[in-house]
């Protein structure tokens, strides 16, 4: 017992001295706890809305302001036609459209009358989805009721009866959301761990000192690591599109192309973080206990769980700093909606300049950090 309990000693007295795993065993767990709890405390709110009034009343005004005056919504745009509403769901402007008839107040406020107001959902996330319809009902059954109550018990209207179109996902298939979000995040987590361990490993098995008297140059040395780590990544995003297109049925509504094309550059931030996290660690193992700390970390960034804009402000910053967050949307974009590249400029922007300051980091530290 005694021999166990010394080398347990022993154990901990060699973590200790590992200040850089220390840190992430310590601080990212606590951090992503907190994060999670700040991210999914509160509902989903600021869904930007879009109108089309085509009765223009004091009733469709009230509705308009009921919603807006809600947590989930945030009135973005009045639309003057059903084109116009279309675009901005399609676009990504607008996550929900709602059509107000030019005989709204005459059908709600007729006894036994109904009146159909319909809505258009974006589907391409159905928690999302789901929220706006429970929201959306809630806050037109309050002011029916409202308005209900100064009218004879005699003579109650019928109300409004939303009829709800999801567009992108018609059955608001949770597959449909979720698994293309996986694409980005699988692939993710492969290009990381092979990139992370690559120069570790030959320090740890004590080559790196062979490769320095080789006839090849530090920058040689790092684009074959480079290089590796992107057709493995390249050949594993490849094969997951077809176990989605042809396994789980989920159709590429995009341009293949564009998608393998965003993909690349993905996939060079995340060789970029690699390296530096293979830099920086002293063994395989604790590289790859690093690259799974982050990943759980980046979950919370990256929208899967909890959509970005219902973060608080310094989760937004931070956010807009993880390229799985940038790829993420991407991917739901252009697999769920069909979306082209001036759709996506933003975050193909980001992307590209978040794959120039992690590559370049890394050369920079690369270059301090060998003797060669």
């Amino acid at each position: 017992m005694k021999t166990i309990l010394n080398l347990t000693w022993k154990e901990t007295i060699q973590l200790l001295r590992d200040r850089v795993l220390l840190i992430f065993l310590v601080i990212l767990p606590v951090s992503q706890l907190f994060l999670i709890a700040e991210a999914t405390g509160a509902t989903v709110r600021g869904i930007k809305l879009a109108v089309w009034d085509q009765e223009q009343s004091d009733f469709s005004q009230q509705l308009i302001t009921a919603l807006h005056n809600t947590e989930e919504f945030e009135l973005y745009y009045r639309a003057q036609s059903y084109t116009e509403l279309q675009d901005l769901i399609g676009q990504g402007h607008a996550t929900v459209a709602l059509i107000i008839p030019p005989d709204l107040s005459r059908n709600a406020f007729r006894p036994g009358g109904t009146a159909i107001v319909p809505v258009i959902v974006d589907g391409t996330n159905t928690i999302v989805a789901g929220t706006i319809l429970s929201a959306m009902r809630g806050a037109i059954a309050d002011l029916t009721l409202d308005n209900a109550s100064a009218i004879s018990a005699s003579s109650l209207p019928g109300g409004i009866e939303l009829r709800v179109d999801t567009a992108f996902n018609a059955t608001l298939d949770f597959r449909v959301s979720t698994l293309p979000s996986q694409l980005a995040f699988i692939t993710y987590q492969v290009v990381l761990v092979v990139a992370a361990v690559g120069l570790v490993r030959e320090r740890e098995l004590g080559t790196m000192e062979q490769l320095v008297v080789t006839p090849i140059s530090r920058l040689q040395l790092v684009l074959g690591k480079a290089l590796m780590a992107m057709l493995i990544g390249l050949v594993n995003f490849y094969l997951l599109i077809l176990l989605l297109t042809w396994g789980f049925q989920i159709p590429l509504r995009g341009d293949m192309g564009l998608l393998f094309g965003l993909g690349i550059l993905f996939i060079i931030c995340e060789i970029g973080w690699g390296t530096l996290i293979s830099i920086i660690t002293t063994s395989q193992q604790q590289a790859i206990l690093i690259v799974f700390l982050l990943a759980m970390l980046e979950v919370t960034f990256s929208g899967y769980l909890v959509p970005i804009g219902n973060m608080p402000a310094f989760m937004r910053f931070f956010a807009e700093l993880s390229p799985l967050q940038h790829f993420t949307a991407i991917v739901r974009a252009v697999y769920i909606k069909g979306a082209t590249l001036p759709m996506l400029v933003y975050h193909a922007g980001v992307l590209a300049g978040l794959a120039i300051a992690t590559t370049t980091t890394a050369w920079i530290l690369f270059v301090r950090t060998t003797d060669w």
